[in-house]
């Protein structure tokens, strides 16, 4: 089967904008809740980490508050950075970070157009009475809103070309394999910074069945490792606890990927019993996966420290 080359190219452009709207809808819940002090988010980290445990709830809840585990990754790199906690306690933060970002995703499971738009018209309305304690909470709505209506518009995109005959193009041509899913993830996830976005992205490519699960499953995992360019940047040209700490937090996503990617087909068919909506089943994979990752490494954290310190040169000073 042929496609035009205009209709491919407008599809294309309806899926960026798609993309470009759920991402303005991040960047405004990170706004309205970038209004609190940040000084209480840092003083929270700085007290709460000197336990692996501790630092984990920590990260869990700062990402989930925040929606953004690359922004809670250059603030731990930052505080290392600047001395103020050693790299060890950031461990167990970007553990708790993985999983804290997975939030966002078990939410978009019930979205749909009609709370995407009550959402919205709620939050504009919050904003339009000027109220300084309605911002925070109109802000929120707003990118609650349009996060939902991207999701849903991304559904209605990908029903159109399963009309247009792609997902029969796509299973003619084999699809991809897990390994190649992973790296898509990766590079999708590394361009546009959203690990959130990027799986929303492969949950609907595989509920318009242009992909299998353990496709979705491995997207997912590979925008785990996008995600960690952020971190990357923000060490750059600053001390060696800041890069041992981006360094780690490369490290810990892509060792979950190759100790799931050989069990991926075995995974797939274990969350296939747990949910059937194909949003549900990439969203409590996601759940698992991280939360599984996390917890293996959790009890082993200052080994796992000691052997980044050896392979970066030693401790920070």
């Amino acid at each position: 089967m042929k496609y035009g080359g205009r209709a491919m190219d407008y599809s294309l452009l309806i899926m960026i904008v798609y993309i470009f709207i759920f991402l303005f809808g991040v960047a405004l819940i990170r706004t309205g809740l970038g209004q609190s002090p940040p000084k209480h988010v840092r003083t929270l980290i700085v007290n709460s980490t000197l336990h692996p445990f501790a630092g984990f709830f920590v990260g869990f809840a700062v990402t989930a508050l925040l929606q953004s585990s690359s922004a809670v990754m250059v603030l731990a790199v930052s505080l290392v950075a600047a001395g103020i906690i050693p790299f060890r306690q950031t461990i167990g933060i970007m553990l708790g970070s993985n999983v804290g970002t997975t939030l966002t995703l078990e939410i978009l499971v019930f979205s749909g157009e009609t709370l995407g738009l009550l959402s919205l018209t709620a939050g504009i309305l919050c904003l339009l009475l000027r109220a300084r304690k309605l911002f925070l909470p109109g802000t929120i709505l707003c990118g609650v809103g349009c996060m939902f209506l991207a999701m849903d518009g991304m559904s209605a995109w990908g029903q159109e070309l399963t009309g247009q005959g792609w997902s029969d193009w796509l299973l003619e041509n084999e699809g991809m394999s897990a390994g190649t899913a992973v790296l898509g993830g990766t590079i999708i996830a590394t361009l546009i910074q959203s690990s959130t976005a990027t799986i929303a992205i492969g949950i609907q490519m595989y509920a318009n069945a242009f992909i299998q699960l353990d496709h979705a499953i491995a997207i997912m995992m590979g925008a785990n490792i996008g995600t960690c360019l952020t971190a990357v940047l923000a060490a750059l040209g600053a001390k060696r606890g800041a890069m041992q700490t981006a360094v780690a937090n490369v490290f810990l996503n892509i060792g979950g990927v190759l100790l799931f990617l050989p069990l991926i087909g075995i995974f797939s068919h274990i969350i296939t019993t747990i949910a059937v909506d194909p949003a549900a089943q990439v969203a409590h994979a996601s759940v698992i996966f991280n939360l599984i990752c996390s917890l293996l490494v959790l009890p082993f954290v200052h080994p796992f420290a000691s052997f980044i310190e050896r392979l970066t040169g030693g401790k920070s000073t």
